[in-house]
Order: structure tokens, then sequence, then C-alpha cells
């Protein structure tokens, strides 16, 4: 039997080569230059599908396990977990807590392995030597050649290369790889994904000439006035080598054996110009071509410079994630997440938590995306204690202790290694939440070691930081002073006080909510010293199976994993589809390259950009009054230097200004580029005008009376009857054009279907008060009669059983003889009780009502704490048509700032609401209720109602979260202790619709 090293901590890889940057050789140049690699006559890819055999445990492998008989397949690159059907393992998903005992370096008996098993072809010429790459294998893998034990490597994110020449020969060869699905390793690799299984990125096998290039370093120093370049390329392996350097433009500008060599001029990268050249190195019969890009990279006086500009990087955090093959994505995925980035204004990655595919970077490279590099690093469990306490001293046990260092540093060696001719690379970050010790100081010696100028990150040497032991100092480590989470508050005391460096916020406004990512940005964008942020997260993790012959999408806690943190990998801007999420728009706009301001009829635009014009871009404009649009122009293109602003005079007639109107700016791209079309709106500015006030209407007046039949009060105005329950103090119908509009009663709601973190740090106290339970108490009734309206007066409150009520008031109901129904409540919350998740009016309408327009802010989603991504304007759509299918449903769909909002069916027939309100209300018409929204947990188990759910409400609790965000504009405020909100309602026929 093999000996078992993925048990020994000593021991991280057998009969491996050192790590090296990622290329691939190519016969000739031609092929070079196509930089597809599979073109290369030297390539020969392994994947596709290998014979499988599943071990319930590493301990029940027999020793003749070479010898098996193999009844099943599986498809490399893959994960066991994601064989549909076939029951190897189940997926698993964990934030915080390792999935099996935590006894470092010990892993448990039940280990679940896979026996990968295929026969190939190889010529006699394929090459002198021979290598194999396993470009992701989680967590460790045991490979055997034609019977023969020929190595073993860990790190899951990360290429293994193996020197296979003693090992093969001509004809028909057999190799055989056996995947463990925890190693010591595992206990460095507790991120916050789901833990899957297999060879999970691409196999091949290069074929090299005996006296091949081994590695290749290209360095590069820029002068501080970046009009001369030096390049020095370090070569391992053969050194008789010829170089050809051709500049962006196709121009060769350096050819000849010499490793060092000068530019003058030189064409510099940026993410918004990514200008690369092209080395090619002719060695030994071999072409290697390699796009590299110059640049000049220093921290100066607190600032990060790129090419002598202060940068910000606008950033996410992106895992490599596909719901159908896990860790498993291929270079159209690749793709199709760097072009939903780069709409969205993105201009930065944060690899979180460990190296992606290594052709990832050379995406960037190309595409314009600054990265920073993660190496695949967490330990985030190793600081739970029992009762779910938090031990910060073993936090950083891993990190602090001798015989950890190797592996630390090998992670950190073999990320800087391959990636290092990538320009995209801005920072290094030494991995994720894991403490903070000497191994990480150990890691940022060995890249500085490679090179001096490399920037390094890690979070949690950050100046806060519960030092183990007591008081040491952590601040050598890290090049930035990185936090998660901070407050605005925080931030803005770092940033204006005087520390030594500069201040990147690695992650920040967690999970679905995105509340206040325009505040952050703003923080940002102020202060020189703040060089970038990155939000979390990109995208959705869920795992596809098939329902009922459809795809449909589960999260942590559906395959019966345990420990397991549920839905709390539902917390991307992008679905698992690769759509976009409501969020996803927050971002786009808090991140688009300009600023724009008004004043009187000139347009200020700030190009943000710090080495291109807006010339990209033309703007559309249009003002409206009431919704409707009295005036609009183009301008063809926006001359607006890096750093720098232009002024447009528009044409805005004053005397259509009437009402409520608004210029509305839009930004489009003129052409169409890899990433969108042309015309494609990379953002907009919304400008509030002032209009001369509406000249009021004249309205016919309709005389009142009054019916009753037992407990049942009926208004009559008009053609319109408005009928109420005076034994529950509640209106109970609209009769109106022979049909009632109120499928439900109207009733006072204070509950919603809490979005994540707000579940997390509040709803427990709310059920607690009972406020998901609340009903009606109506301790009185009465009614009031005058000329010109009816007035039904009901006393009030809130509360559920076994508590004192929440929320006590009264209910006004006004009946004018307008025919306007005006609901109004005036009360105040138990000062006892937590705030109150919303404040408002529910009611349900009779099916057919599928017709919503609404002037308010859309067409988007809009809470208080996202308002940036939406406009105000009119907006007409069906009821479905924009309700966000969330893979876990919750609180969505609401409009803020709604002046009015009519909702009726095909002819034409509904109701009319608007609010005595000055900022407007909340409006939603959907077809889930608030209690199916709350108990489904995932999105293909809604059953829409037939009846339309309408909700109009005053307030909807932020949705960062309690106690998260600061609250900086008027409409986040909210007053529980003078609540007084007031509803109006009428009935719209078809005539008026």
């Amino acid at each position: 039997m093999f000996r078992a090293y993925h048990k020994k901590l000593d021991i991280s890889h057998v009969g491996c080569e050192e790590p090296r940057s990622y290329f691939i050789p190519f016969p000739d140049r031609e092929s070079a230059l196509t930089f597809e690699r599979e073109r290369s006559d030297f390539f020969f890819s392994l994947n596709g599908e290998w014979n499988f055999k599943f071990y319930p445990s590493f301990e029940d492998i027999e020793e003749s396990f070479l010898d098996t008989d193999f009844e099943d397949f599986i498809t490399v690159p893959g994960c066991w977990q994601l064989s549909a059907g076939r029951g190897y393992d189940a997926p698993l998903y964990s934030n915080l807590r390792y999935p099996f005992p935590l006894d470092p370096p010990y892993v448990p008996e039940d280990n679940p392995c896979g026996h990968y098993s295929r026969t190939f072809n190889l010529s006699s010429s394929f090459g002198e030597k021979i290598y194999i790459n396993f470009e992701g294998v989680s967590s460790c893998f045991y490979l055997f050649v034609n019977g023969k034990f020929a190595g073993y490597s860990q790190v899951s994110h990360c290429t293994s290369e193996l020197d296979l020449t003693a090992f093969l020969h001509s004809g028909a060869n057999r190799i055989d790889v056996l995947v463990v699905k925890w190693c010591d390793g595992s206990y460095l690799e507790d991120q916050d994904f789901f833990r899957l299984s297999g060879i999970f990125r691409d196999v091949y096998l290069l074929g090299r000439s005996e006296r091949h290039l081994r590695d290749f370093f290209v360095r590069s120093s820029v002068s501080e006035e970046l009009r001369h370049a030096d390049i020095r390329i370090e070569t391992v392996g053969e050194e008789d080598c010829i170089f050809t350097l051709l500049d962006p433009y196709g121009v060769t500008v350096y050819g000849g054996r010499d490793t060092s060599f000068s530019l003058e001029h030189p064409i510099l990268w940026s993410a918004e110009r990514p200008a690369l050249y092209t080395l090619i190195i002719e060695c030994a019969g071999e072409f290697i071509a390699k796009k590299i890009g110059l640049k000049r990279l220093v921290i100066e006086n607190r600032r990060l410079l790129l090419n002598g500009r202060a940068v910000k990087l606008y950033g996410i955090n992106r895992h490599d994630s596909s719901p159908e093959k896990g860790y498993t994505v291929d270079m159209e995925e690749m793709r199709r997440d760097l072009r939903l980035l780069k709409r969205a204004n993105v201009n930065c990655i944060r690899t979180s938590h460990y190296p992606n595919d290594p052709r990832f970077p050379e995406l960037c490279d190309e595409w314009g995306f600054m990265l920073i590099d993660e190496a695949d690093i967490e330990t985030h469990g190793m600081g739970f204690e029992y009762k779910d306490t938090w031990d910060w001293t073993r936090w950083s046990k891993l990190s602090t202790d001798d015989e950890w260092e190797r592996p630390y540093v090998d992670r950190a060696a073999r990320l800087f290694e391959r990636d290092k001719n990538s320009p995209c690379v801005v920072m290094w970050s030494l991995g994720n939440e894991s403490g903070c010790g000497k191994n990480h100081r150990a890691m940022r010696a060995y890249i500085k070691g490679r090179d001096s100028g490399a920037i390094v990150h890690y979070e949690n040497a950050h100046l806060e930081f519960k030092a183990v032991p007591e008081g040491e100092d952590f601040s050598d480590i890290s090049d930035v002073e990185s936090r998660m989470y901070a407050s605005l508050e925080y931030t803005d005391t770092y940033l204006s006080a005087d520390h030594p460096k500069p201040f990147f916020f690695c992650e920040y406004v967690c999970d679905n909510t995105t509340g206040n990512i325009d505040a952050h940005v703003g923080l940002t964008d102020r202060y020189d010293n703040a060089c970038g942020l990155c939000m979390w997260e990109m995208t959705d993790h869920a795992v596809a199976i098939e329902k009922d012959g459809k795809k449909v999408y589960r999260y942590g806690g559906d395959f019966g994993d345990y420990p397991n943190d549920g839905y709390c990998c539902v917390d991307g801007i992008i679905t698992p589809q690769k759509t976009e999420r409501p969020n996803y728009y927050d971002l786009k706009r808090a991140y688009q390259p300009f600023k724009a301001s008004l004043e009187g009829n000139t347009l200020i635009v700030f190009n943000k950009r710090f080495f291109t014009s807006l010339s990209d871009l033309s703007i559309s404009w249009k003002v409206e009054a009431e919704g409707e649009t009295v005036a609009c122009g183009d301008i063809p293109s926006v001359d607006a230097a890096p750093r720098e602003s232009v002024r447009y005079e528009l044409n805005i007639p004053e005397e259509f200004l009437i009402g409520r109107c608004y210029l509305t700016v839009s930004f489009r791209q003129k052409k169409e580029t890899d990433w969108c079309e042309a015309g494609f709106e990379t953002g907009f500015e919304q400008f509030r005008l002032e209009g001369a006030e509406l000249p009021g209407k004249e309205r016919k007046k309709h005389k009142l009376s009054v019916g009753r039949m037992g407990s049942y009060i009926s208004v009559l105005v008009g053609k319109t009857a408005y009928v109420f329950n005076s034994a529950y103090g509640r209106l109970e119908g609209i009769l109106a054009d022979g049909r009632d509009y109120l499928a439900s009663p109207l009733k006072l709601d204070i509950w919603l279907a809490h979005p994540r973190n707000l579940e997390d740090n509040l709803a427990a106290e709310r059920r607690s008060c009972e406020m998901h339970t609340a009903v009606q108490k109506t301790y009185s009734f009465k009614l009031d009669q005058a000329e010109d309206a009816i007035k039904l007066t009901a006393d009030i409150s809130l509360g559920g059983p076994g508590v004192t009520p929440v929320v006590r008031g009264r209910l006004t109901y006004t009946v004018s003889d307008m025919g306007e129904l005006a609901v109004r409540f005036r009360g105040a919350k138990n000062p006892l009780a937590p705030t109150l998740p919303k404040i408002g009016f529910t009611f349900e309408m009779p099916e057919g009502s599928d017709n919503v327009r609404y002037f308010g802010k859309g067409p988007g989603e809009a809470y208080s704490d996202r308002l940036s991504a939406s406009r105000y304007g009119v907006f007409s759509e069906k009821v479905d048509e924009h309700f966000p299918h969330l893979l876990r449903p919750m609180e969505c769909g609401a409009h803020a700032g709604t002046r009015y909002a009519v909702i009726t069916d095909r002819y034409g027939r509904g109701l009319r609401l608007s609010a005595k309100n000055e900022n407007g209300f909340y409006f939603k018409a959907t077809h889930f209720g608030t209690r199916q929204l709350e108990q489904a947990r995932h999105d293909d188990e809604l059953e829409p109602l037939p009846e339309t759910v309408v909700c109009a409400d005053a307030h909807i609790e932020p949705f960062g979260g309690h106690g998260i965000y600061d609250e900086l504009e008027p409409e986040r405020v909210f007053d529980f202790e003078k609540m007084d909100f007031t509803l109006i309602i009428k009935p719209e026929s078809a005539k008026e619709a």
C-alpha cells in the first residue's frame, strides 16, 4: 500500500515540479500567436470521460485498487458530488465551520475518495520530456502511471505539474488518479463555498524538448516620468533563447538574445486602456508567446499610484462558481462573468479566496480588470469553540505555529509563480480570515523576495486585530490597511487621520442587500488615500438539480449536509443562471465612470477615469413633467479628458416645467464592444427641476350617503360604495363598475419577509414581540358625517399572543364628496419593542388586476438604502414583469418615492393610490403574500396567487440592516414614536385610465 501523504503535515507534494509561470509551448510562431493551447502539437488534453469508482472512505481502499473493475464513468473536469443521480457524496455548504472535527492536522476516517482512470495513446514524437499538469484538484491526489506511483500533491486551486517522462511510453498508457476529499491542507481551505471534490480543472500533458525553458519572469521598471521602461527577462532552464517583443500594435520593438533591454515612450497598461505587448520566446524548438503589460505601480504618500495616478479600484469578490459543474468554470463562463462585470463598470476583481483558473488572469489582462490575486488560504473555523464562542487566540493558531509555515509559504509561492507575468495583478493577497501571525509574514517575505515592488494585501493585519500574543504588531505584513464591513464612520475616521497606509475595503455591503453602496463609494471617491473597495460578492452559489423535469437551484442544507450555513451562499448580484439581480444595478450606478451636476441649464460632466476620456460615450437627455416628456436632446460625444470636467448648455424650456419635473441624462456607448452593444447605457444622472404649481383640477362632487346592515357600514359616493366592518374597524370592500375591487380587507401591516441581514440581526427579536402574528384589535368605532365628508374612526392596536400590543393608534377613514377614501393611521410603537420592519397598508385585488402604472422610483425595485439605481418616472408594466425571482424568496419589488399608482384589469378598471407624504410612499404589487415569501425556501416553491397583493407603506426598514449602516438621506429616517401616514384610494374607471 502506498504511503498516506494526505495525513502528513510535513509533506505537501511528492514528485512535483517547482511552481512556474503559466504558459504553453507551441511548435511554431504562428500557432503560438493564436494563444489557443488546444492548437499546440505539444499540448495533449486529458479532459473527457474517465472510468470512476467511488469509495466512502480512504480507509476502504484495497491494496489492489488499481486492478478494480470500473462500473461507472465521470466527466473531467468536474466535481463528483454533482454527478447527477449517482449518489457520490453530497454537496455541503459551509461558510465558517469546518465540516470535520477541529483537530489539526488530523482528518477523519470517514474520508471519501474517487478513483479516476483512463487510457490514452501517445505518439513517440510527442516530446523528449513529458509533463502532466493538474490545474485544480480538491483536496489532494495520488497519481499512478502504468501501475506505478508517480506523485502526490495538495493545494486545491493551484497547478501541480509532474514529470512523467520515465513512466510513459509510446502507444497505450494508463493513468490512475486517487482523489481524497480531506487532507491536512483542508484546514487551510475553509472558504465560504460549497465543499466539493474531484479533478475540477483541466488536466493535460505537455511534450517538451530535452533542453526546454523551465520558467521565465518578465521584470519591468517604468521610470517615474513614464517615458522609459527597462525590461529584464529571467529564465530558468535553457538559456539559449531568442526574444521578440511586439508592441500593442504588432510592431517589433525588440529582437535578440539579450535578456535585458529598454524601451522609450512605453505604452502602459491600465484597466481603462489594457495595452499589451507580446513577448515571443524561441527556445530549443519551442515557441512561447505571452502577453505582457508595462505599468508603474507604487504606494506613495498613502496613495496607490498606477502610472502616476492615484487610481481607485471599483471591485467585486468573485468565486469560480457553476451551478451545474461546481468549481469547474470554462473559458466561455469566465468571459461571461467578465462581460457582466464590465457592463457594471467594475474595474477590479478579488479572487476570493484562492487563485482562479490560470487563464483567468490572462483574460483580465486583456479585458482590463485589476486583480487582487489571493492565495488558497482560509482558516475561519479555527476560531470557534464550544457553544459558538469565538477564540481569537485559536483563530491565529495555524498562522503562528512553526509546523504550518511551510504549507503557508508553499501556497504563496504557487500563487505568485503562476501569475507573476500578468500585468493585471495589482495586489498579492495572503488569503482570507485566517487570524494573523508569523506565517503570513513568511508568505510576504517570499513574495517580496521575488519582487520587492510587489504590493501585499492581508486584511487581518489591520490596526484593530486582536494580536496573538497580546500586543504584537502585524502592521508590517500588509502594504495596505484592509478592512471588511467597516461602518461609514470608521472609514471616514481612518481616511481623515494621518495613517501611513492607503485604505482598501476588501469586502463591503455583505449579502443580498447592497444597502448604502453609493455612500461607501462616495467616501472612496472623496479621499486620495482610499485606493478602492470590493463588494461581496458576484454570484449566488447554488447547485442545479432537476425537479419535475425542470432545472431548479438549491443551497446549503438542501442536501442533508451538516454542518451548513443555509442560504448564506445566496449573496450575489448575479443569479446562478448568470442574470442580473436588482442589486447588480446598485453596483453599476455607484461605479459609473462619471459624475454630473446641473447649474441652471448647464450640465457639468466630470470624468472619473484616470487615463482615458469619455469620448466613447454619448449623452441623450430628456425633461419630464409629471411623467410626460416635454424636452429632449443629444450630445454626440462627451469630450471630457481624464479627471476633468466639461460643460454643456441644455435647452430646457421653463414654460413646460409644471408639477414634478425631472431631467434624466443617459450616458451610452457609441460603438459595439466585446462586452456591450452600441447604445448600451453605461450610467445615468437625474435631477429634480423646479416646476410651476399644477393648476387645480375641477372635480365633480357627489352626494354622500350611509347605509347600515349589522356591523357593516357602507358609504355611497357617486357610483362607488366603500364598505366597512365596524366590529373589526376595517375597510372590507370598494364597489364600483359592478365589481368589488378588494379581494381581502385592507389591513395595517408591520411585517415583511426579512432580507438576510435583517433576519440575522432583528427577526428573532421581533418574533419574540409577536410582530409576525400581530392582528388588529379594535377598541371603538365611530362615524361622523359632514356635508362634504364622512369620517369613520377606529381606535386600535396591533399585537400577538402572550405579549402586550406592539403598536397603538387611531385609524381614520375619510370618504370625501370627491369620491376618494383617505385612510390615515396615527400612532406609536411600544417603546419596549424593537423597530418595526415596516408600517403601511396591505390588501388584495381580484384576479385579473395585472396592469400597473406608477409615478415613482423605477423600473426596478427601490428601497431607502437602495435608491440610486432607479429613477423617477411614470412606468407601466404587468404585475409579474419586474418581480425578482430570487433563489431564496424575501421582501422585494417595492418602489420608494411613489407619487401615485394605478392597478387595473385589462379594461382599465381598478384602483388609484396616492399618499399625503412629501417623500411619497413605497408601492408594490405582486402575486405573492408576505407569508408566502417568508415560508418558501426556494423560488420554485412559490405558487402565485390569482389575486394581486398590493402594499402601500410609509416606511420599510433599510435593507442594510438596523444599526449596520449610517442613515444619511432624510427619506431613510422614520420616527416610530410619531407615526402618521395617509393613503388615498379611489376607483379608476376605464374612461379615466
